[in-house]
């Protein structure tokens, strides 16, 4: 039989998504900026709620959550808050254009991702990837890849994420 795992992230209880809103609002306000009450926060929500909190920021505040922690965070940091904002097919499909972008390709990113998502959220991804890039994922592995990696590669993306 087989197991679906999850992240380890669950939705948090008692969930408010614009307390949550006004919380990371308080904590880019004014001088300096509260990282550890965002990164709590954020840490301790599931995507989906991110989402939601993302929603609440733009409808509290007309501003856009995203390009207000851009310009908020620094560094490695930034980085990480972002990839925790992004819905994770979105973020997938970001991390497998750029395991692929330029000399050499990010075989360990290319495996984690197409070999460890279930078939619904591989077609989530591979539709995702085409209209952020512009370009199949499959075709983009076929011009990046060879041999037998390019064909176990090919064969999980039309097997598992056939449409």
């Amino acid at each position: 039989m087989a197991q679906v795992l999850r992240g380890t992230v669950t939705d948090f209880p008692g969930f408010d998504e614009r307390a949550d809103a006004e919380t990371l609002r308080k904590a880019m306000k004014g001088l300096g900026t509260d990282e550890e009450s965002i990164l709590t926060l954020l840490t301790s929500r599931s995507n989906a709620q991110r989402q939601e909190i993302s929603a609440a920021f733009k409808t509290l505040f007309g501003r856009d959550l995203l390009d207000d922690l851009k310009s908020e965070l620094t560094g490695k940091f930034e980085k990480l808050i972002v990839a925790l904002m992004k819905p994770s097919r979105l973020y997938d499909a970001y991390e497998l254009k750029h395991a692929l972008k330029g000399a050499g390709t990010n075989e360990k990113v290319l495996t984690e991702i197409i070999a460890s998502r279930t078939p619904e959220e591989l077609r989530a991804i591979k539709q995702v990837y085409e209209e952020e890039y512009g370009s199949s994922l499959e075709d983009d592995v076929v011009g990046d890849t060879s041999g037998y990696y390019q064909r176990m590669l090919v064969v999980l993306l039309q097997v598992l994420g056939g449409d």
